[in-house]
């Protein structure tokens, strides 16, 4: 292209989006948005005045929707990046909406790629998309290649957080130091990415994803500490190479990632079963003790974790704490790992809610996603320092609609269950129609449009959300939306669903718009019951005509269900 003709070109786009600017500034003159930062949709109210989704509610499609425009926009409209050949998600976390091209941004990909398997871990049972676990082969397959440390490294064998954008090659551009320098690792994703490695192995019986998982976990264990109120269990950021602490990080990251993990291996028995679980419980112990105990200086200490974020001990997010949510929630006795998680839980809720909510926005709570805070005293929203948006952001938002999802669904909290939906309403307007789906709305950080907040985060939330309340999942259709055991085949057909999972021991969930007349485990009948206290199964008619269906079985991992 000319150089006149490259002028031309740029000078159209800076007109095109000065335009768009005036129009989306029109718009909100003549609509009803639910805020400024959000100009995709125009607000849609219940009779009471309090926020739906935008898309077809009476219906429960908003999740639906939002999930499949997600999905539909990493599968198909994902350009490669420049010359590279590659998809821009491996080379960039983030994209511009005018062009789809990546932005000149810190890349993420060990945590973006670990919440993309959460996210699939969830969507393809609910849908039997195949082409969703293409893409995210693709991801994890190139971190193993070009995103691992060497096997003779002190950390050795385990992905890297970062990279430069564009960069071919991950393990630079770490926060606190140079950009050149190679070598620096955040152990929490190492924890988060090797439970996505040995999910991916569950899904698809691949070994090398199982010995990657593994491989974290045993660098986990061999570098874990005791810790207290100012070093974590295991140091933030390291140089890999050497293990030595980079700039002073000893305190910061999620340290519940490496227990999920240690408990999955430990599970399946594989690895150094012994070393794991003496890791694991080393770090619940100081969860316990530290952030999640009111009488230590760490009390809600929940800072360290996003690799862009230089080292500042003061400054707490919601992640790290969310995700200690989910890990209690998720057990299906909670009091098992904390005795008090009814008002521990709850605290983790309200503190999100105080330290970071925006609005509320027609009922509806928005969450933030850091702050500066000084332990026992709220900053409030307008604080110097707070990131990213007046609208929340779309990940942070839809996490802590899950949580109370799944909160409800555990403690029977009425409020949480109309938190959650107020919330997961609101984050489905950070997704235009055409797949574009922004972290912090209009107006927000420079480059607003990231692979991991908008869709892999976002995505796997409403995903947990749809599995904890059933009565979210569309009417009228059929889907599984939740198992114990990682599902590595769906089918769905006309009154009828089959499906196989990696365990034989498990449980699912399913919302089905027929009666289930007969449900098959291993060649054998399960009988209906009123509670799963044995093998069996129940079923509820939900209002307008559906059925909830949960199943427990002991004897084989293949189901097939069919009614009238």
């Amino acid at each position: 292209m000319g150089r006149s003709r490259v002028l031309l070109f740029r000078l159209l786009t800076v007109s095109l989006a000065i335009v768009g600017s005036f129009l989306i500034a029109a718009g909100l003159a003549a609509q009803q948005y639910v805020n400024a930062q959000l100009p995709w949709h125009e607000a849609v109210l219940d009779s009471q005045g309090r926020l739906l989704a935008w898309y077809h509610p009476e219906k429960n499609l908003g999740y639906d929707q939002f999930v499949r425009l997600a999905w539909d926009f990493i599968e198909h409209k994902v350009p490669l990046q420049g010359s590279t050949g590659l998809k821009v998600y491996l080379v960039n976390c983030c994209y511009d909406p005018q062009t789809l091209q990546g932005i000149e941004y810190q890349h993420n990909p060990a945590c973006t790629f670990a919440h993309f398997v959460d996210f699939l871990v969830g969507w393809f049972p609910y849908s039997g998309d195949d082409q969703a676990v293409r893409v995210v082969r693709e991801m994890l397959d190139y971190q193993l290649a070009h995103g691992t440390t060497p096997p003779d490294w002190d950390w050795a064998s385990v992905p890297f957080a970062t990279t430069c954008p564009g960069a071919l090659e991950y393990g630079r551009c770490i926060t606190g130091m140079p950009p050149d320098f190679y070598g620096g690792i955040e152990t929490d994703k190492i924890g988060e990415l090797g439970l996505g490695y040995v999910r991916f192995y569950e899904m698809t019986g691949e070994r090398k994803y199982l010995e990657a998982g593994i491989h974290c976990a045993t660098a986990l264990a061999k570098h874990v500490r005791a810790g207290d109120a100012e070093h974590t269990p295991w140091p933030y950021r390291v140089d890999a190479r050497t293990g030595v602490v980079l700039v002073n990080e000893q305190y910061g990251g999620m340290i519940v990632a490496p227990v999920r993990l240690f408990d999955e291996l430990v599970r399946l028995g594989v690895g150094d079963s012994v070393a794991y679980g003496k890791a694991r419980d080393m770090a619940w112990k100081w969860l316990l003790a530290q952030p999640l105990n009111k009488d230590s200086s760490a009390w809600d200490k929940w800072s360290g974790y996003y690799e862009d974020v230089p080292k500042n001990t003061v400054n707490v997010n919601d992640t790290t704490s969310m995700m200690t949510a989910h890990y209690i929630l998720s057990q299906d006795d909670p009091s098992e790992v904390e005795p008090n998680w009814r008002a521990k839980v709850g605290h983790l809720l309200d503190r999100s809610r105080l330290l970071l909510g925006r609005g509320p926005f027609f009922g509806a709570w928005a969450i933030d996603e850091q702050i500066p805070y000084e332990p026992g005293v709220l900053l409030g929203t307008d604080s110097k320092g707070t990131c990213c948006s007046r609208g929340g952001l779309t990940c942070r938002t839809a996490q802590w609609g899950a949580i109370n999802a799944m909160y409800y669904e555990k403690a029977r909290d009425g409020q949480a269950r109309e938190d959650a939906f107020r919330s997961l309403n609101y984050a489905t307007y950070f997704a235009a129609s055409d797949g574009k789906i922004s972290c912090c709305g209009f107006g927000g950080i420079p480059g607003p449009y990231l692979f991991e907040d908008g869709y892999a985060d976002a995505g796997r939330s409403f995903m947990w959300a749809l599995g904890a309340i059933p009565e979210f999942a569309p009417v009228g259709q059929d889907h599984l939306l939740r198992s114990s055991s990682t599902v590595q085949k769906v089918t769905y057909g006309k009154r009828s669903v089959e499906y196989r999972t990696f365990d034989k021991v498990g449980t699912e969930v399913l919302r089905l718009s027929f009666k289930p007349t007969r449900l098959m485990v291993g060649g054998g009948l399960l009988t209906a019951r009123s509670d799963l206290r044995e093998e069996g199964y129940t079923v509820r008619v939900m209002a307008g005509g559906d059925f909830e269906v949960r199943v427990r079985r002991v004897k084989s991992n293949d189901i097939s269900i069919s009614g009238s």
